[in-house]
C-alpha cells in the first residue's frame, strides 16, 4: 500500500492491472483495423483512398469502433495517470508525462506527417497508372507543412492538455487537502457505496450531454491544432472518470463482478448504437427529400444517448473481464502492450499504402481488407522490436528497455505498474 503524498489523498493499492493494460493497448491497436477498414468503405469519397474491392463490413467496423474505442482509451488513461502522480509527485510526473507525450508528438509529427503524404500522392497516382513502378515514378515527394493538422496524433495533443490540468489541480490539492478529501469520498460513494446504483446512470448521462454538442452523429474528429472544446470536454469526462476511478480502493475488483453481463450488454447496445447511427446519417443525406429538421434531431438525440450507453458499458464491462482474465502476465499479452503506442504512432500511413499498393489485387473486398490489416501489422511488429524495444526510442515510448529476442535470450523483469 501506498499514500497519495501529492495530493493528501488516501492509500491506494500499488499493484499492476494486467487486464486495464490490455484494454489500453486494444483500443489503439484498434487503430490498425480502423484506418485500414476505411479504404474499403463502400460509400465514395468517405476516406481519402478508396479501395475497388469493397465490404459493406468495412462501413459497420468504422462506426461501431469509433463508439467506444477513443472514450475507453481516454479512461485509461486518467486512471494509468492518476496512479502515476500518486506514485511520482507532481514534477516527476509533469516530466514523465512530457517525455511520453510531447516528444512523441513533435518528433512522430515532422517524421510522420511526410510519410503520410507521399502515402496519399502514392495512393492517388496509382488509381490512374498501369502499374506500381509508373505510380511511384509519377507521385509527387512533396509534403506541405503550412495547411497541416496534427494527423491521428490529436489525442496526444489532448491527453497534453488533461495532464496540465492535472498539474494544476494536484497542486491546489497540495494546500486544500479537505477538498479532495471531499472528492475521493463522493467518487467512492458512487462508484462502490450507497449510491453505487447512481454510477452507470451518471456516466451515461454526463457523456450524453457532452455527445449533443457533436455536429455529426457520433464522436467528431479533431482535425485541428486549436481546442475543439466540445470533443475536449467529452474525451475530458471519459478522463475524469478513469482519473477518479484509481482513488476508489476496490472498484477494479468489484467491476469483476457481473462483468460479462455489462459486457454483453454493451455488444449489444453497440448493435443498437451502429443501426441508429446509420439511419441518422441516411436521414441528413436523404437526396429525395433532403433532411427533416425534426426527424433529425429525434433520432441524433436517441443515437448519441445510445453511443453513451454503449461506450460506458464496454468501459465497465471490459476493464471487469479482463481484469478477471489477465490475473497473471502473458508474454505474449504483455509484447503487444509495450509495442502497442508504437504501433499506433506508425500506422496510418501504411494503412493506405498498403492497400494502394495492393489495388490491383482482385479478390473479395472482406478477405482483401482482413489481409491489408495483417500486412500493415507485420511490418509495424518488425521495426518495433528491431528498432525501438532494446533502444532509447523504446525507453521514451515505454518507459525503459527490453531485451531483444534473437539478440539476447535474457528474460526482462516484470516492469512496474505505471511503465
Amino acid at each position: 500500500m501506498t499514500v497519495d503524498h501529492a495530493t493528501g489523498g488516501s492509500e491506494v493499492p500499488s499493484v499492476r492491472h494486467h487486464g486495464l493494460d490490455f484494454v489500453r493497448a486494444s483500443m489503439m491497436l484498434l487503430g490498425v483495423v480502423l484506418h485500414t477498414a476505411l479504404c474499403f468503405q463502400e460509400t465514395p469519397g468517405a476516406w481519402v483512398y478508396q479501395d475497388p474491392n469493397t465490404t459493406p463490413l468495412a462501413g459497420l467496423l468504422v462506426i461501431s469502433i469509433h463508439v467506444f474505442r477513443m472514450p475507453i482509451f481516454f479512461a485509461m488513461a486518467g486512471f494509468f495517470g492518476a496512479m502515476l502522480l500518486e506514485r511520482r509527485g507532481l514534477a516527476t510526473f509533469a516530466s514523465h508525462r512530457f517525455n511520453r507525450i510531447a516528444v512523441p508528438l513533435l518528433v512522430g509529427w515532422f517524421v510522420l506527417y511526410p510519410m503520410l503524404a507521399w502515402a496519399i500522392s502514392f495512393a492517388w497516382t496509382n488509381v490512374g497508372s498501369d502499374s506500381i513502378t509508373t505510380a511511384f515514378g509519377r507521385m509527387s515527394w512533396n509534403a506541405n507543412f503550412a495547411d497541416a493538422g496534427p494527423m491521428h496524433l490529436w489525442f496526444l495533443v489532448d491527453l497534453l492538455w488533461f495532464y496540465a490540468a492535472a498539474v494544476l489541480l494536484g497542486g491546489i490539492g497540495r494546500v486544500a487537502p479537505p477538498i479532495v478529501s471531499v472528492v475521493r469520498r463522493m467518487a467512492a460513494s458512487i462508484a462502490i457505496g450507497r449510491l453505487r446504483w447512481f454510477r452507470l446512470p451518471a456516466m451515461v448521462g454526463l457523456a450524453f450531454v457532452a455527445m449533443l454538442a457533436m455536429e455529426t452523429p457520433g464522436i467528431d474528429t479533431t482535425e485541428s491544432w486549436r481546442p475543439e472544446w466540445h470533443i475536449m470536454a467529452l474525451y475530458g469526462i471519459y478522463f475524469a472518470i478513469g482519473w477518479l476511478a484509481y482513488g476508489v480502493p476496490g472498484l477494479v475488483a468489484d467491476l469483476e463482478r457481473w462483468c460479462w453481463l455489462r459486457l454483453g450488454a454493451g455488444i449489444a447496445l453497440l448493435a443498437g448504437a451502429t443501426v441508429s447511427t446509420i439511419a441518422c446519417y441516411a436521414v441528413m443525406f436523404d437526396p429525395a427529400q433532403g433532411v427533416d429538421t425534426q426527424a433529425y434531431r429525434w433520432i441524433f438525440a436517441v443515437t448519441q444517448l445510445l453511443q453513451a450507453a454503449t461506450a460506458c458499458l464496454l468501459l465497465l464491462g471490459l476493464a471487469g473481464a479482463s481484469e478477471r482474465v489477465f490475473r497473471r502476465v502473458n508474454p505474449a499479452v504483455r509484447y503487444l502492450v509495450d509495442a502497442s503506442y508504437w504501433i499506433y504512432l506508425l500506422h496510418l500511413p501504411l494503412t493506405i499504402f498498403v492497400p494502394a499498393l495492393f489495388r490491383r489485387w482482385e479478390t473479395p473486398g472482406l478477405l482483401k481488407m482482413v489481409s491489408m490489416m495483417v500486412l500493415v501489422t507485420i511490418p509495424l511488429l518488425v521495426t518495433y522490436h528491431l528498432l525501438a524495444r532494446g533502444t532509447a526510442i523504446g525507453a521514451t515510448l515505454c518507459g525503459r528497455t527490453y531485451p531483444v529476442w534473437p539478440f539476447t535470450r535474457t528474460r526482462a523483469p516484470e516492469p512496474p505498474p505505471t511503465e
